[in-house]
């Protein structure tokens, strides 16, 4: 459904990506409103779809006709908006919401991302991640065979080799030495491939969350899948 979105929102929206191709998938254009300053402002994310039937507004740019109903303007395609929240991201982890809108700000006024002291030096890339917080813009899962029955043994070495490339016989022993991790820091489609071929055996997994956003409450976005 189309709706105006406040920025917290339209930060949230394009961090709930799996990863940067779903992304794309997703979303083309951020619009936003242009009469006051960015943390008020309202916006919209449009889609590849939404831009194929664009109409010509009053001052003859493209867009789609919501965007142009609600005198919203073109601010960054997509792509460039979650590029300009990384780099704001890597350099302050724990990033509020003013953090992100100074950063786009920035990046829109000046057409560079904004160095906090670590972006241009590469310093932000050296940083150890930060618990409980992903290094890129979506959210990142950690995922663990804590508990097997042994009649399930088998079959849980024969998903571990596959998923490691490594053979049966030392899949077999790591199975035997629980909680056994199966996947560190994984996008969301690598989390969906492992959970789905686990469940597939009856086999749940402990799934911690390394959640997108700082502001966002872990207690929302981490849990055992399973019993």
């Amino acid at each position: 459904m189309q709706r105006l979105l406040s920025l917290r929102e339209a930060i949230e929206a394009l961090a709930s990506s799996h990863d940067d191709s779903d992304l794309y998938d997703r979303y083309a254009w951020v619009y936003a409103s242009d009469d006051g300053p960015l943390r008020d402002a309202r916006f919209y994310l449009s889609c590849n779809a939404d831009e194929e039937e664009a109409i010509t507004d009053e001052l003859g740019e493209d867009m789609p006709a919501f965007a142009v109903t609600h005198r919203l303007r073109h601010y960054l395609e997509a792509a460039t908006f979650a590029d300009v929240l990384l780099v704001q991201k890597q350099q302050q982890p724990l990033s509020a919401l003013e953090d992100y809108a100074v950063a786009l700000a920035h990046y829109h006024d000046q057409d560079a991302f904004l160095d906090r002291g670590g972006f241009y030096s590469g310093e932000c890339a050296a940083n150890a991640p930060l618990p409980g917080i992903s290094r890129e813009l979506f959210a990142e899962y950690d995922l663990q065979l804590v508990t097997c029955l042994a009649e399930h043994v088998g079959e849980a070495a024969r998903a571990t080799a596959a998923l490691r490339q490594i053979n049966v016989a030392q899949a077999l022993a790591l199975c035997r030495q629980l909680p056994l991790s199966l996947g560190v820091r994984v996008t969301g489609r690598e989390r969906d491939r492992i959970e789905e071929r686990f469940a597939a055996l009856s086999l749940p997994l402990k799934r911690t969350t390394h959640r997108s956003l700082a502001w966002l409450p872990p207690a929302s976005v981490d849990g055992d899948q399973g019993g």
